[in-house]
C-alpha cells in the first residue's frame, strides 16, 4: 500500500517480500532481457541491441496497438542487433532467442516498453500525500525494488500499486553499482505507470548523470562496462542524449524540483543559484545541455570550434562547464550536509523557493537524517539503497518523516548528530 493517511504507518503494517534483502551488488552477471538492452534511433526506425546467454538466433518484434508492425530474426550469436523501420508514441519491443522451425514451443521473449519522446520536466508539482525519496542508488536495481515492494508501490511483476503516491530518485542512478541498465528501463516504465495511476515518479539528475553522458567513466563497473563492450560502442555512446531513447530520456529530466514544500535536489543550492526561479535553472539546464558542446567536453579542437561559431567568451564557456561540474553546481554542492554553520543560506533558499523543507542526496551519511531543526534532509547513504524516505502529509500541514530501511521497521528521522 501507499501511505496517505496523516501519519506513517506501524512496522506491522509493512509486509517484507519474502527472503532476505539483497546485498550490494549481484551474484551472477545477468546480460539478458533489460539488463543488456540497448534501443536507439536509426533513419527510418529503431535500431535494437541485445544480449543471450545462450549462441542462438535471435528475435525482435515491434508491437504498436496490440499488432506485430516489425520483424526481424538475427544470425546465432550471444550478441543481436536489428533495425526496425517502426515509429509510433509507444512501442511495445519483444526480443530474446528464436526458437528454430520444427523444435516446438515459443520463444521466451522479453518485453520492454519504449515511448518516443520522454514526459515534459515539470519542476513545480502538488498533490501528493506520501512521498517516498531515494538518494543515490548507484545501480543496486535490486535493493530499490525490497524498498519499493516493502512500501505495497510495486507488485510482483513489477507494476506500479502505489496509487498516488510519489517517489523520487534524487539523481546518481548511474556508476558504481553492477544493474544500472536495468535499473533506467524499469523507472523508464515505471513512470508511465505511475502517471495513469494519478502517481508520480521523479528522477533528478545527479552529477553522475552529467559524468557519463560526458564520457566521464572513472566510476563506471565493470558489468556495465561489458555490456557496452559487447555492443561494439563506448559506454557513453549507449546513452547519447540524441539518438539513445535511455539518453534522450535522462537528458531530459530537471535538476531541481518543488514538490508543495519541499525542494528537491541532488547536491543542493549553493549561493551562486540563488538568483534563479525554478523555471529559469530548468530552462538554463536544458538549453545547456541541447548544445553540442555538453557531450563534447574533452574534444579541444570542437571546443575551439564551438567557441568561434557561437562568439562566446571564455566566461560564457566556463558558466556552461560550472553549471554541471563545478563545486557549486546545484549538481555537486556539499556545503549545507558538511556543516552546520549554513542556516542563514538554507532559510534563503528555501524562502527564494517557496519551501520549507530542503533534500538532498549526493553527499554521503550513514542513515537518513534532518539537520537545521529539519529544515534540511540528506538522503544519500554510504551503502547505497539501504533506506528510503518516507514522508507523510499530516492532515494540519507538514509531513511526518521517517526512513524506511531493508527491515521493513519504519523509524521517525532523527537530527544529524
Amino acid at each position: 500500500m501507499a501511505w496517505t493517511g496523516a501519519s506513517a504507518p506501524d512496522s506491522g503494517d509493512v509486509r517484507p517480500p519474502t527472503g532476505s534483502p539483497p546485498p550490494a551488488g549481484q551474484e551472477g552477471w545477468h546480460v539478458e532481457g533489460e539488463y543488456g538492452l540497448y534501443v536507439a534511433f536509426a533513419d527510418p526506425g529503431l535500431e535494437v541491441r541485445w544480449l543471450t546467454d545462450e549462441e542462438r538466433p535471435g528475435l525482435v518484434r515491434a508491437i504498436v496497438d496490440g499488432r506485430v508492425v516489425a520483424e526481424q530474426k538475427t544470425e546465432p550469436g550471444t550478441e543481436h542487433a536489428a533495425r526496425l523501420r517502426v515509429r509510433a508514441p509507444e512501442i511495445t519491443l519483444e526480443y530474446g532467442e528464436a526458437i528454430p522451425d520444427g523444435a516446438g514451443g515459443a520463444a521466451a521473449l522479453h518485453r520492454t516498453r519504449i515511448w518516443m519522446e520522454p514526459l515534459p520536466a515539470e519542476v513545480d508539482l502538488t498533490g501528493h500525500d506520501s512521498v517516498f525519496v531515494f538518494g543515490d542508488v548507484h545501480g543496486e536495481f535490486d535493493r530499490v525494488l525490497w524498498l519499493l515492494r516493502l512500501a505495497d508501490l510495486i507488485d510482483t511483476e513489477l507494476r506500479w500499486t502505489g496509487g498516488g503516491a510519489a517517489v523520487a530518485f534524487l539523481g546518481d542512478l548511474f556508476d558504481r553499482g553492477e544493474d544500472v541498465t536495468r535499473l533506467l528501463w524499469f523507472i523508464h516504465g515505471l513512470e508511465r505507470e505511475a502517471q495513469a495511476a494519478g502517481g508520480r515518479v521523479i528522477t533528478l539528475l545527479g552529477n553522475h548523470e552529467a559524468m557519463v553522458l560526458t564520457g566521464d567513466l572513472r566510476y563506471l563497473a565493470p558489468k556495465e562496462a561489458m555490456i557496452a563492450d559487447r555492443h561494439g560502442m563506448s559506454y557513453e555512446t549507449m546513452f547519447d542524449p540524441e539518438r539513445s531513447i535511455l539518453g534522450r530520456w535522462i537528458a531530459a529530466k530537471p535538476g531541481l524540483v518543488r514538490l508543495d514544500d519541499l525542494l528537491l535536489a541532488h547536491g543542493g543550492v549553493s549561493p551562486a543559484y540563488l538568483d534563479y526561479t525554478l523555471e529559469e535553472y530548468q530552462d538554463t539546464l536544458a538549453t545547456f545541455i541541447a548544445e553540442p558542446l555538453f557531450t563534447r567536453w574533452r574534444d579541444e579542437a570542437f571546443l575551439l570550434e564551438f567557441a568561434r561559431e557561437t562568439r562566446l567568451d571564455s566566461a560564457q564557456i566556463y558558466r556552461r562547464y560550472d553549471f554541471f561540474f563545478g563545486s557549486e553546481s546545484v549538481l555537486w554542492y556539499r556545503d549545507l550536509v558538511l556543516s552546520d554553520t549554513l542556516g542563514g543560506h538554507l532559510d534563503a533558499v528555501l524562502e527564494r523557493f517557496g519551501a520549507r523543507t530542503h533534500i538532498v542526496g549526493h553527499t554521503p551519511v550513514r542513515t537518513i537524517r534532518e539537520s537545521y531543526g529539519g529544515k534540511l534532509i540528506a538522503a544519500d547513504l554510504l551503502d547505497p539503497a539501504l533506506e528510503m524516505l518516507l514522508l507523510a502529509r499530516r492532515p494540519e500541514g507538514g509531513w511526518d518523516r521517517f526512513a524506511l530501511p531493508v527491515d521493513g521497521n519504519p523509524r521517525p528521522l532523527r537530527p544529524a548528530p
